[in-house]
């Protein structure tokens, strides 16, 4: 039964870390879950810190990925009109899958600042290729932060087997 834990532990949080740079899969909450339902199946091996930084840096990482967009368009200039559209254009992306995702951030800032701001064409597509430079860098913040999550998961593990 403990091989079987095992396995589909470590198949969790390999696609936890698919999932930090695929967005149809949830990957830093996969990897929470993946912690922390190893926890309560065994429980003598992990920590309930680790299983609550686990959980911690999930939120962060989910905080992240909702508020890159509009944080991105924020910092290359974007004004309020912007940064709602990127907003409005990053929950509307999750109704159409990964392409929705990808393009609903970025077509929701063009727009907010063509229609809204009254910029021109060529100022919002500067700021939309900030935001795209921004959403980038934060798949790169997540897969931190989900490696983050199994380096504490893979210490943990290695404390206990250590000291067993």
């Amino acid at each position: 039964m403990e091989y079987l834990i095992w396995t589909l532990t470590v198949i969790c949080l390999v696609l936890g870390i698919a999932g930090t740079m695929i967005p149809v899969l949830p990957g830093a909450g996969l990897i929470a879950c993946a912690v922390l339902a190893h926890k309560l199946l065994l429980p003598q091996i992990l920590s309930w810190w680790v299983v609550a930084l686990c959980i911690l840096l999930a939120l962060i990482t989910m905080l992240v990925d909702w508020i890159g967009g509009a944080i991105g368009a924020k910092w290359f200039g974007s004004t309020k009109w912007g940064v709602i559209g990127a907003l409005i254009g990053g929950l509307t992306g999750l109704f159409f899958g990964i392409p929705g995702m990808l393009i609903g951030p970025l077509a929701g800032v063009l727009l907010g600042e063509l229609i809204f701001a009254g910029k021109t064409f060529w100022q919002s597509g500067k700021i939309t290729i900030g935001v795209a430079v921004t959403m980038l860098v934060s798949v790169f913040v997540k897969l931190g932060l989900a490696l983050t999550m199994i380096a504490a998961f893979g210490v943990n593990v290695a404390w206990y087997y250590w000291n067993r």
